[in-house]
């Protein structure tokens, strides 16, 4: 039976999350954590054939080898626990992780934890050898997460992440948003701006921001960007998949939140017929509402 409090609060929580790098180091209760546990056992696939599974060892933070699988990281954040979600199999493997991994992001927001990705698509043949994960899965992000810190020093550390000029910044919706083909970009009409406003919410790394949504033969499509500088040159560039299913989580997130109805339908699926696009832009998925 659904919580009708945690219901009308999901859509605030899409809106209202900010990724956190300083954290109360005592860390969360078991109360607390037996919670995340079934936030995590709640997550829902994109792509049911894969496995997702998460690793979280007790005491994994004091491990160096696990502080160095952060990267730069390590030396800013103050993570009481951190996981590491990971896919295994063969179909949109990072679509699907990062689909999923939203879904434990904002379920930890609503339950007034804190978060941040720590991407690791650069470094994940390290990263896999470090945690021991199986050979061929993929990671495109450890996950901090815990209270936010209360100290003077953490809190000035957080402000100033805040603070920094477009670090958090959003693209405006007549740039990311089309209406029957991309020669027409505008804002999305009444009946899909809170879907709209919430796959814009989405984080993404480096705040790169790949998507693009087209309203079509009464579906919306998403695509990204083929190629992103910001995301920097090699496996860097996956980051588009990782962030698309972010992206789309949070719509359907939205969409269980509103109570709207809907489906996915897979780019890579026989039955879905891209759009006329550039070539610049790699369609995702089609979101059929009912």
């Amino acid at each position: 039976m659904k919580d009708p409090d945690l219901t009308a609060g999901l859509y605030q929580a899409i809106l209202d999350r900010r990724s956190i790098r300083r954290y109360d180091p005592q860390g969360i209760d078991s109360a607390s954590m037996a919670r995340v546990q079934q936030i995590i056992e709640a997550v829902e696939p994109l792509v049911p054939e894969n496995g997702f599974h998460v690793l979280h060892r007790p005491g994994m933070l004091v491990d160096k080898d696990f502080i160095r699988s952060m990267g730069a990281y390590g030396y800013i954040v103050s993570p009481p626990h951190v996981i590491a979600p990971y896919a295994t199999g063969e179909r949109l493997p990072l679509l699907d992780l990062g689909y999923r991994v939203e879904q434990i992001v904002i379920g930890l927001t609503l339950h007034g934890l804190a978060s941040c990705y720590i991407g690791t698509l650069g470094r994940e043949p390290v990263v896999r050898a470090r945690l021991n994960l199986p050979q061929g899965s993929r990671c495109g992000a450890l996950l901090v997460f815990g209270h936010t810190a209360t100290s003077l020093g953490g809190r000035a550390v957080n402000a100033f992440i805040r603070s920094v000029p477009k670090g958090d910044a959003r693209l405006p919706e007549d740039q990311v948003f089309f209406e029957d083909s991309f020669n027409h970009p505008c804002e999305a009409p009444e009946f899909l701006q809170p879907l709209i406003t919430a796959g814009r919410s989405a984080p993404s790394a480096v705040n790169a921001q790949p998507w693009l949504f087209l309203w079509r033969d009464e579906a919306l499509h998403v695509f990204v960007k083929r190629h992103n500088p910001k995301y920097g040159r090699g496996r860097g560039q996956d980051y588009r998949y990782y962030d698309g299913g972010i992206c789309m989580a949070n719509i359907s997130l939205a969409m269980k939140a509103l109570g709207i109805r809907g489906h996915w339908e897979l780019a890579d699926e026989s039955s879905y017929a891209a759009p006329q696009h550039p070539e610049s832009m790699q369609p995702l998925a089609a979101l059929r509402l009912s």
